[in-house]
């Protein structure tokens, strides 16, 4: 009945937004029932319309005393309500409904296969309303009924953007499923295919090795040889050198006879390393013929006789 009054509502509602008013905000779960007070005094000839123009479904309901009930809000419950009287517009009365859900669909979800493993990759398109606790990933062969195989881990971070599954067949087409979940439960679920490629033979490998021989330049594998041969060449060379000035080099063996020298010079000024006759003898030895000190002392031999006792 109010019909007509629809383009002026509308009208009104549009200067309001124009012009920055604000508007209450509700927020509530889907699934629960939600009840919209109207803020007009009077309650005769209330009425409440929708800013986007959609018609009132038949599960949302004004009551007589004006407010507007709605039993199980969902997805499409979102928006902003205004409740007039008559031909009067209240931009009190307007309220802006918000539906908090599990999390949406995530976008961009593409599979990049190699041989035995893919990379699956996603971005999230929103939240719910809830911050995302986690996002679950699966995976079995394509166009089969089969059990899903969970992804490792079973409960991906919130900061992820992507997987590795591992243990893949080459040459095989698998269907992989995710959604992310929020305090409110698993989210919608998005389904892709990916095919892996196909395991290389050894004829394969050949042919992949030897791609643009015919169109290798033969000069530069000469000017590569000329650069080995080379080096090799300047270090033979330096090894001669060294090996040259190592056997020009005197002898270690003085060097340790005049080492051995010097202890015995200290302990004994009169020591002379060419004349034995003046060495001080052994205390072992038994040498008979007597030695002369520097200071004309003579030492007499001492003879060792081992004699029996019977």
């Amino acid at each position: 009945m109010y019909d007509f009054l629809r383009p002026i509502v509308y009208f009104y509602l549009f200067l309001a937004t124009v012009n920055g008013q604000n508007f209450t905000q509700v927020a509530v779960n889907i699934g629960r029932n939600l009840t919209l007070k109207c803020p007009v005094h009077h309650t005769s000839g209330i009425m409440w319309i929708r800013e986007d123009g959609k018609t009132l479904p038949t599960h949302v309901t004004v009551l007589d005393s004006g407010s507007l009930f709605i039993t199980e809000v969902d997805r499409n419950d979102s928006g902003i309500y205004a409740c007039i009287r008559e031909n009067v517009v209240n931009s009190d009365a307007r309220i802006n409904v918000t539906v908090k859900t599990p999390p949406p669909a995530l976008v961009d979800v593409v599979v990049r296969p190699s041989t035995v493993l893919a990379l699956l990759i996603w971005k999230v398109g929103g939240d719910g309303g809830y911050p995302i606790i986690n996002f679950t990933a699966q995976y079995r062969l394509a166009y089969a009924n089969e059990n899903w195989t969970a992804i490792s881990p079973n409960h991906i971070t919130p900061n992820s953007r992507q997987i590795e599954v591992y243990k893949l067949l080459p040459n095989t087409t698998y269907e992989f499923r995710i959604w992310a979940t929020n305090q409110l439960g698993r989210g919608t679920i998005t389904n892709v295919y990916g095919k892996t490629l196909n395991e290389y033979m050894e004829q394969e490998l050949a042919r992949h090795l030897f791609d643009g021989v015919e169109n290798f330049d033969t000069r530069v594998w000469a000017v590569a040889v000329g650069v080995v041969m080379g080096t090799l060449i300047l270090l033979g060379l330096g090894t001669c050198i060294l090996l040259y000035r190592e056997c020009h080099v005197p002898g270690v063996i003085e060097e340790q006879e005049i080492i051995e020298l010097v202890p015995n010079i200290i302990l004994n000024p009169g020591f002379d390393p060419h004349n034995q006759n003046d060495q001080i003898p052994d205390e072992n030895s038994n040498s008979e013929t007597p030695l002369r000190l520097n200071n004309n002392t003579v030492v007499q031999p001492r003879n060792t006789q081992i004699g029996f006792i019977l």
